[in-house]
């Protein structure tokens, strides 16, 4: 690999740390993931997790059952020499090898943070628009999705929501199909990439 550039599969605890460091949620995804580790020149530089997501029907839109699509939730970076765009893509394609059950992969850009998904679009993912308006919490200038706070609810009795502000976002959502067969079920849904 290019410019150092090793991926492996890293334990919870060094994911957990590359998300509180490098990024900007701060926050660990809840449910079952596959984690990669990102190391440069034998450094650790970071995380690339994949999981199921926050959106129990993301499968519907490739009419796919929820195990064949799973959604890249973070990608958490230190500084780096190589691209997150090949990164990204070697980190999926071990996905493939090691999971050839997964069909397509989906994964949101947030305008609040400035991304519109230049990552995706160099790596040919397929833009499906904007989601639906969804309710956010912030708390001293950080990001909660309401499923966190569901959880947070369940787990301390004394957890109270209404300090939190309500944010309704939207976000640009993204496709990347394993197998290409998959995109006539989509043409429909397709969109312009946004500049």
């Amino acid at each position: 690999m290019d410019k150092g550039l090793f991926i492996d599969y890293c334990s919870y605890e060094a994911s957990k740390f590359a998300v509180l460091n490098y990024h900007y949620s701060k926050a660990m995804p809840s449910g079952k993931l596959v984690r990669f580790g990102v190391w440069e020149d034998k450094e650790f530089i970071g995380s690339v997790l994949f999981g199921s997501g926050a959106n129990p029907n993301m499968s519907k839109v490739v009419d796919l059952s929820p195990y064949e699509v799973c959604e890249l939730v973070r990608v958490a970076l230190n500084k780096h020499k190589n691209p997150v765009s090949k990164i990204v893509s070697f980190c999926m394609k071990k996905l493939k090898k090691d999971f050839p059950r997964i069909k397509a992969v989906v994964s949101y850009a947030d305008p609040m943070q400035n991304h519109k998904g230049k990552i995706y679009q160099a790596m040919n993912w397929l833009y499906l628009g904007e989601t639906k308006t969804a309710t956010h919490y912030m708390l001293d200038g950080k990001f909660y999705h309401s499923r966190s706070l569901n959880q947070k609810n369940r787990d301390d009795e004394a957890f109270d929501r209404s300090k939190f502000e309500k944010v309704y976002l939207k976000k640009y959502k993204y496709i990347y199909l394993f197998d290409k067969l998959l995109k006539k079920r989509i043409d429909s849904e397709l969109k312009e990439y946004i500049a």
